[in-house]
């Protein structure tokens, strides 16, 4: 790997694959790339059925430099997006950045675990000097989240507002979906690996599981599978009381007892 300065050149990731993503697309995307005001390489890596986090973590060997930045194909770059952050991170002392507004690393973590903080991978610009964690390939929801917590409790994050642009299309993975036993499975597998990789996460776990059942019984609810979505809002229920879960489980109760 070349040794760089603070202002750059970035190694630029992005994986692609023509299912999720139209080709006009990633052309737009990477002229966001081109248009930076520091110096990039360019890697672009076929995002095939082993998952995104294998192709971000083939990006992470082929980098020749020692930041690099993560751009989804369907996402455009502001054009000092880079520049702005390789500041920040000098500022900071941060081996990590991403987008948003400063905060401590303890309200980090609740945002990026419980919180609002998503989308995360477009805004992401690693120091690998200083950051040596890996995308978890065997998540395909979540490895985004996992990485940027595991990376910021481990080098520091500073944050930047105002970033990318989030664009969203029909072909997209989030567009197409996942199955409700799919998305508990891989929720509950992404919960599990933060609460023992991440221990500033642990204050906030209980938080996670009562989203998590609640939005499970949702989406059964919206199924009309009434007898699985009591089961999880009384799941979320035993493990803290939260009035929308428990208006969700009266809900289903009722709509399971109606003609």
């Amino acid at each position: 790997m070349v040794t760089d300065g603070a202002d750059g050149p970035v190694s630029v990731v992005v994986p692609y694959s023509q299912r999720y993503t139209p080709a006009e697309m990633l052309e737009e995307a990477k002229a966001t790339v081109a248009a930076q005001s520091v110096p990039t390489e360019l890697i672009v890596v076929d995002d095939v059925d082993t998952g995104p986090a294998d192709a971000r973590n083939a990006g992470l060997d082929r980098a020749q430099h020692r930041y690099v930045a993560f751009l989804d194909a369907d996402d455009l770059w502001e054009p000092d997006k880079l520049e702005r952050q390789l500041e920040r991170m000098a500022e900071t002392g941060a081996g990590l950045c991403l987008a948003g507004d400063p905060m401590s690393i303890d309200e980090f973590v609740y945002e990026a675990f419980v919180g609002d903080l998503d989308e995360v991978t477009s805004a992401i610009l690693v120091d690998t000097d200083r950051v040596g964690v890996r995308f978890e390939s065997e998540l395909r929801r979540g490895e985004d989240t996992l990485y940027v917590l595991e990376a910021a409790t481990e080098a520091g994050v500073c944050l930047c507002p105002d970033l990318f642009t989030r664009r969203h299309h029909d072909q997209s993975m989030m567009a197409s979906g996942m199955p409700v036993d799919e998305y508990l499975e891989q929720a509950k597998r992404f919960g599990y690996l933060v609460d023992q990789r991440v221990p500033a996460a642990h204050p906030y776990t209980d938080i996670y599981y009562v989203q998590l059942f609640t939005t499970v019984g949702r989406a059964y609810h919206r199924e009309g599978e009434f007898d699985r979505a009591v089961a999880y809002f009384a799941r979320a229920l035993r493990i803290a009381p939260h009035p929308s879960t428990a208006l969700a489980l009266g809900r289903a109760l009722l709509a399971r007892v109606m003609p």
